[in-house]
């Protein structure tokens, strides 16, 4: 294992990846703040007087979701890890970068220095010294003002995504169609969509991915960076030559690297070009473990990049330069067991990876990629409510699934578990997947189970949306033992529900109702 890099080791590294971005370099305090400024405790009460303020700021305010406890919640992790404390953000919340992570929120650069206020006079509440506010400022402030992405302030949360939409999501939509001409016009027009770096990135990304070589080189002439990565799979932050080298549009990535693209260690690992590797880590050992500056505070390295894009061999031979695992090392597994990587999965378990926070997924599908993670710790009950979240939901074109679900209690998937109030059977009866709905109840799902609100299965069944059989989501569950007039804590029944829809197959649905009443009063 070769030695730590020095500084001057360091300062080449930081050199030759200054091409993907340097925020990154301005982002972290000295580590050990967190213990200075009195650890968990202290931070935690900062967080919570910069959200107390932010509830009362009205211009704030609308910039964040409906409810700040989770954004809480995560703000005092990333608070924690980024003074110097455990990495639990990385492990529990990594994201692709703070710039990407807040790249759909409509930032100014007063917006950004209203936070600034907040935070300023929380810390001071709550550390008293001067000296170390001003220390946690002093990284703060470029942190704050390097997320800015617009210039002219909106005054709602319609206006704000309307606002998105206009500036770079249609002309990302040009340049992916090869729209050329429309793309100049667009631009001639509005030359201000190419202001933000990220934004340029995105719709180059997009031209370059497709090989629309003439669109790439519009944007080049209009000032767009050529290495300035975007979010692309599972938020891997790639180059436009990259996107392009990866979906074979080799004219596309030939011009790039005419007109200046770098092709860097990030870029060489995604691709699975070995020899590229080898003579880039021959000039400067340091890139092994080099953090790709893109991802600003997320440590994404060259060996994420080489299993996100499934490259074995390349990742072996970063094992055996000193490659290292890292706190980030739960992505690496994920991404590999999620796409059937069982030889990636292997390797990566065995150079310490972590595994025990992978969650659920369709691993489970596979039995020796399920032995292999569960010994090593992986639990398909984490997060909690997760598994239902993902496959009961019907959420994120979720398909109905019973094969899948049946692997997951198989597996260890808790039936009695509880997400937002209510059981797994509740959310599969919602969604119409009858499937699901079989399997979870052989597994001892009980038909009757309440919510927190006093709803059974059937209540959550006649919520269906149209696409959803719910004749089929009703009789099956009647046919279990459902009780078609038990009440919910208003003193509504399932039956009196279903007299008062305005579905075409309402009367179906209540005769299967008024059958089973005998039944139930049996």
């Amino acid at each position: 294992m070769p030695a730590s890099p020095s500084t001057d080791d360091s300062s080449r590294v930081r050199t030759l990846l200054a091409h993907r971005g340097r925020l990154a370099s301005l982002l972290r305090p000295d580590p050990t703040l967190f213990e200075r400024i009195g650890g968990r405790s202290v931070v935690a009460r900062i967080i919570d007087g910069l959200y107390d303020r932010i509830e009362d700021d009205d211009s704030l305010r609308a910039m964040f979701t409906r409810t700040l406890t989770s954004e809480r919640m995560k703000q005092k992790a990333f608070m924690e890890e980024w003074m110097g404390g455990e990495p639990d953000y990385t492990r529990h919340h990594a994201y692709g970068g703070i710039r990407n992570r807040h790249g759909h929120i409509h930032i100014t650069r007063a917006s950004a220095d209203r936070w600034l206020s907040h935070m300023s006079a929380s810390l001071r509440d709550h550390i008293g010294e001067e000296p170390l506010v001003e220390e946690v400022l002093d990284t703060l402030r470029p942190l704050a003002h390097g997320l800015v992405n617009e210039e002219k302030p909106v005054r709602n949360k319609w206006e704000m995504r309307c606002h998105r939409e206009k500036r770079w999501r249609q002309p990302a939509k040009m340049a992916a169609r090869g729209q050329v001409e429309a793309l100049k016009r667009r631009l001639d027009e509005e030359p201000g969509i190419l202001d933000d770096p990220r934004h340029g990135a995105i719709i180059l990304g997009e031209a370059a991915s497709r090989g629309h070589t003439p669109v790439v080189a519009l944007l080049l002439d209009h000032g767009v960076d050529v290495n300035i990565p975007s979010a692309h799979a599972s938020d891997i932050m790639m180059t436009a030559h990259c996107a392009a080298r990866s979906r074979k549009k080799e004219e596309t990535a030939d011009f790039l690297l005419e007109r200046g693209a770098v092709y860097d260690v990030f870029s060489a690992c995604f691709l699975g070009d070995l020899t590229r590797v080898s003579e880039l880590l021959e000039e400067e050992p340091g890139l092994v473990n080099a953090h790709d500056p893109a991802c600003d505070l997320l440590p994404v390295t060259p060996l994420h990049h080489a299993v996100y894009g499934g490259h074995e061999q390349v990742a072996s031979f970063l094992f055996d330069r000193g490659a290292e695992t890292g706190v980030n090392s739960t992505a690496l597994v994920g991404y590999a067991a999620g796409h059937g990587q069982t030889t990636l999965v292997r390797l990566l378990l065995e150079h310490g990876a972590d595994a025990t926070r992978i969650g659920c997924g369709r691993w489970v599908l596979d039995d020796e990629e399920a032995a292999l993670l569960i010994a090593r710790g992986a639990d398909v009950n984490y997060p909690e409510g997760n598994w239902i979240w993902t496959a009961c939901t019907g959420n994120n074109s979720q398909r109905d699934d019973p094969a899948y679900v049946q692997a997951l209690l198989d597996r260890g998937a808790r039936i009695d578990t509880v997400l937002r109030g209510a059981g797994a059977l509740h959310f599969a009866a919602k969604a119409g997947f009858t499937g699901v709905m079989e399997v979870l109840l052989d597994n001892g799902a009980p038909v009757d189970a309440p919510s927190e609100k006093g709803e059974t299965p059937l209540f959550y069944a006649l919520k269906a949306g149209p696409r959803a059989d719910m004749v089929k989501s009703v009789d099956l569950l009647l046919s279990r033992g459902a009780a078609p007039t038990q009440e919910d804590s208003q003193g509504k029944t399932p039956l009196a529900i279903a007299r008062r829809m305005k579905r075409p197959d309402r009367e179906r649905i209540v005769a299967l109702f008024e059958a089973a009443i005998p039944l139930a009063t049996a």
